[in-house]
């Protein structure tokens, strides 16, 4: 497949939209994974891209205030209080092409909340809005990329992150070390996957489960370097194989599932 050129005008983007695993930490937030990245390696990218900040990149604070949130009330339910939201809103330069461009962004950090104890007081809050603003209007220039657009959710992809980084700590000498693991472990994955599908006990559940293993196998051999059209080759062969027996089996069950 031909590699598609990349545009001009997403150079920088994909200079900077990939992650380093080791910068992120994942925790489940009502039900559902969210990513977040350490701020001072933005930073740190961010520097690598235009310089020291104060002459390549830097930031001007257009906005500091304090707003109002939901009441807070005390153990009688009367109102006591209100809670407090910072809110920092800042203008992000950076240096380019000799140019000097912008980016404007908001951050907020809740100030005073409530709590199971009652209220409480944050009083890093304006930092935390700082650092806040700071990704978020690096995130608008490609920065960290993969995590904002939840690409830190699909496992092949962190799987292959994580074989990148493996890679370039090993160096020239060890590299070759290292795929040759990846590749035993995609092989071990693949028989597993294998004697889960000569399991199947139905045509359906047969198929189901073929299209996914094939798609699932597809993406993981490419980051090991396989050819995914002959590891795709060797599910359906042993897909086929379980379908016959199936159809033997239960000749008219095919016939009697829908579409």
């Amino acid at each position: 497949m031909a590699q598609e050129k990349s545009s001009p005008h997403m150079q920088m983007w994909d200079a900077v939209k990939t992650t380093d695993t080791k910068y992120t930490k994942t925790q489940q937030l009502d039900g559902r994974p969210v990513t977040s990245i350490n701020g001072l390696y933005l930073v740190q990218r961010a520097t690598e891209m235009f310089g020291p900040i104060g002459k390549g990149w830097g930031y001007e604070i257009l906005v500091d205030r304090f707003d109002e949130g939901a009441p807070i009330t005390g153990k009688d339910g009367e109102v006591v209080g209100r809670e407090q939201v910072h809110t920092i809103q800042i203008k992000l330069w950076y240096v380019r092409g000799g140019k000097r461009n912008h980016v404007i962004h908001y951050g907020h950090t809740p100030f005073v909340r409530k709590s199971q104890y009652g209220a409480f007081t944050d009083f890093d809050a304006p930092k935390k809005s700082l650092t806040d603003a700071i990704k978020k209007c690096l995130s608008m220039l490609g920065f960290s990329a993969d995590v904002h657009l939840g690409m830190f959710e699909d496992e092949v992809y962190l799987e292959g992150l994580k074989l990148k980084q493996r890679l370039e700590e090993a160096g020239e000498h060890g590299a070759q070390e290292v795929m040759n693991e990846a590749k035993s472990e995609f092989r071990i994955w693949i028989d597993t996957q294998i004697q889960i599908l000569a399991k199947a006990n139905n045509q359906r559940a047969l198929e189901a489960l073929r299209k996914r293993i094939c798609a699932t196998a597809r993406e993981k051999a490419e980051v090991v370097n396989y050819d995914p059209s002959d590891i795709e080759q060797r599910i359906n062969e042993a897909a086929a194989e379980r379908m016959a027996f199936l159809d033997e089996k239960y000749p008219t069950a095919r016939l009697t599932q829908p579409e």
